[in-house]
């Protein structure tokens, strides 16, 4: 099937605009929320992997990966996770800086690599073992890992801005949906 075809709506299909711009509005909110407290705070409250987390809470999906449990829980398992690895790997240096020499073989790298590795093993077995199962998180192990947010500090904001991002979902965000019937019907 070619690509024109894979974009054509078919009788089996439907695009639901309502629910697809309650979700738009729904990421908004949370990204209005998040991004002041790092505006007000001059901490990091927003982080490349809450996108996803807060795509799965907006739009509805199974509960299996956006329960607060699974949420919170695999967030803050990737996030110890990768700073376990990045102290015990990649301790001072930070991916960006690394990949700015373009050095081949560059041992720099080579930490980075394992880091990550290493961080991507242990929150895999980590969010089995501990039933956390959130995909998103997986990301957030990687920034840590990479040293892109590598501080206790920054582990425990990670940790804090997830909760406040889910707490913010069920108490704000579920009313405004209530309230404006703006909840998307059609989980995808």
């Amino acid at each position: 099937m070619g690509f024109w075809n894979k974009l054509r709506v078919t009788t089996s299909e439907s695009i639901n605009v309502r629910d697809d711009l309650s979700a738009g509005t729904n990421v908004m909110l949370h990204f209005l929320f998040l991004g002041g407290l790092a505006w007000m705070s001059g901490q990091p409250f927003l982080f490349p992997s809450l996108g996803p987390s807060a795509y799965l809470l907006a739009t509805g999906e199974k509960d299996r990966a956006v329960g607060p449990y699974h949420v919170i829980g695999g967030h803050a398992v990737a996030a110890v996770c990768g700073l376990i690895a990045y102290v015990l790997f990649a301790n001072g240096i930070v991916v960006v800086d690394a990949f700015q020499q373009g050095k081949p073989f560059s041992p720099e790298v080579g930490r980075l690599v394992i880091s990550g590795i290493v961080s991507m093993v242990l929150t895999t077995v980590g969010m089995l073992w501990s039933d956390t199962n959130h995909p998103a998180a997986c990301a957030t192990a990687l920034i840590v890992a990479l040293g892109l947010m590598s501080t206790v500090l920054e582990t425990i904001i990670i940790i804090v801005a997830v909760a406040l991002l889910v707490g913010f979902h069920n108490t704000i965000v579920d009313r405004v949906q209530d309230l404006y019937g703006v909840e998307p019907k059609d989980p995808r």
